[in-house]
């Protein structure tokens, strides 16, 4: 990029993300008062939604070839970075992917999983630019595993504080952050200037919001619609997570549409009561084995959050049927990529690009925006001391709506070689 993507003297904290995704993470801290400066990832896909919803400013490139990570960073413009976030990829340590919770020290093939080992490109961007505070996302199963000689967890831990860093961990719950899904995340979170790690405060902890009060407003769309855009039509009053969604969206709804099925499935969904599972199907409407995939169907509860949102919902969305029922208007389906979208907490303005199968993984791999908000929020109040030490330059604490605009990007950037 040749433009400069901020002034040195700029107020608000500045964040890089690395393994940005679609934007979960950075949009949680966008909301929270940051400036988000710059994404990284070698999706090329989820790199054309982070451009779209973040002024263009995203580079994809796979991270290990970035060699010099302050070049990199000087070269697009950029003085300092105050915080670092990102979620390594973690297919090779988590539990849905590796199937069960097992020793893996002497594992070769787990050592070396290039999957295993982005954490330490993470640790290395810490290293070289030295942020304020830093916070990485995993997989709750993080904390299991072992890599070569120690416990993974504990081996990031380590390795951080010889950097400088105070540094602890935990395991955040998105539906007490608000999210309307009871997705489990691991957060490591460090700073360099001695302060006890802040936590976020359960705001909804025992209060949740439900499956039914994030989505019920959306316009009534049938199995098999592929309108990408739409005029938005609410058929209820807007409750207030659906205000709080709709903010910056306009007239318009991205996203709406749903996978096609067959009728012995659409049938199936109807028979399903909400929370009901495969296993507990009539026979005439069972294509699998129910002792091996007791849940390959599985309806939504109204009135409770979701379940998880994963990245497996790129192929298939049977885990999270829609919650229709008999006698009422909305026909029997499974969930569009924007009701996924809204479990996960993206609000109607962002954007997902590319065909709609990709759209369904950017949303299921993606950090819940308001449980990343929580997290944001909790450590915002000890950055802007550290901030103006480094630059002399006062600070604001909050940068407004954090919304930003949402606008056709820049090209993205791609780097194929060392940066």
């Amino acid at each position: 990029m040749s433009d400069r993507l901020l002034t040195d003297n700029l107020p608000f904290p500045v964040v890089l993300d690395t393994f940005c995704g679609a934007g979960g993470m950075s949009l949680g801290f966008q909301m929270a008062g940051y400036h988000i400066c710059l994404g990284v990832d070698n999706d090329s896909l989820a790199c054309r939604t982070y451009a779209h919803n973040f002024d263009g400013h995203c580079v994809q490139a796979d991270i290990t070839t970035i060699a010099d990570p302050r070049a990199f960073i000087q070269a697009r413009g950029l003085e300092r970075v105050d915080v670092i976030i990102g979620g390594p990829p973690c297919q090779g340590f988590s539990r849905v992917g590796r199937g069960k919770i097992r020793s893996l020290l002497n594992d070769s093939t787990y050592i070396h999983d290039p999957r295993n080992q982005y954490y330490k490109e993470f640790i290395r961007f810490v290293q070289a630019l030295h942020p304020l505070y830093f916070v990485m996302e995993n997989v709750p199963d993080m904390q299991y595993y072992a890599d070569g000689d120690g416990l993974l967890l504990h081996k990031v831990l380590r390795n951080l504080e010889e950097l400088g860093y105070k540094v602890n961990w935990d395991v955040l719950q998105a539906d007490h952050y608000g999210v309307p899904q009871t997705r489990r995340r691991l957060f490591v979170i460090g700073n360099r200037l001695g302060q006890a790690i802040p936590w976020p405060v359960k705001t909804h902890e025992g209060n949740p919001v439900t499956v039914w009060q994030a989505i019920s407003d959306l316009p009534i769309v049938p199995h098999g619609h592929r309108q990408d855009q739409m005029v938005y039509e609410p058929r209820c009053e807007l409750n207030e997570y659906q205000r709080l969604i709709r903010q910056g969206a306009g007239n318009m709804l991205f996203n709406h549409q749903t996978r096609w099925h067959r009728k012995q499935d659409l049938d199936a969904f109807a028979w399903l009561p909400e929370g009901g599972k495969y296993f507990q199907l009539p026979k005439e409407y069972k294509r699998y084995r129910d002792d091996i995939f007791q849940d390959k169907y599985w309806k939504l509860k109204r009135n409770e959050p979701s379940w998880t949102i994963e990245a497996h919902i790129g192929k298939d969305t049977y885990r999270h049927i829609y919650p229709s029922r008999d006698g009422e208007p909305e026909p029997s389906r499974t969930i569009s990529v924007r009701e996924a979208a809204r479990l996960q907490s993206f609000p109607d303005r962002f954007r997902f690009l590319g065909a709609f199968t990709r759209q369904f993984y950017q949303v299921g791999n993606a950090v819940p925006p308001l449980l990343a908000k929580a997290v944001a929020e909790a450590i915002l109040p000890g950055i802007p001391a550290g901030i103006a030490q480094m630059t002399g330059v006062g600070t604001t604490a909050s940068g407004g709506d954090g919304r930003g605009p949402v606008h056709s990007p820049e090209p993205v950037e791609v780097i194929q070689s060392d940066g």
